[in-house]
């Protein structure tokens, strides 16, 4: 699934925007304050790049 990465996102400032979805996993434990237990956390290729980032699955925005 291509998706555009959130915009609060450092890599999305640099213009890495978009990317393909690799996995997808479920937060389980402690980590960032803004990710709460059950989110799904989206592990995303980027194009640009080529870096693996992970972020919110509901942030992203599907592109087709």
């Amino acid at each position: 699934m291509r998706v555009q990465i959130p915009a609060y996102t450092d890599r999305w400032m640099m213009g890495d925007r978009y990317g393909d979805v690799v996995k997808v996993s479920r937060k389980t434990g402690r980590s960032h304050p803004a990710v709460k237990p059950g989110d799904e956390i989206a592990h995303v290729k980027l194009d640009k790049s080529g870096k693996m980032v992970r972020v919110i699955l509901d942030d992203c925005t599907v592109v087709s």
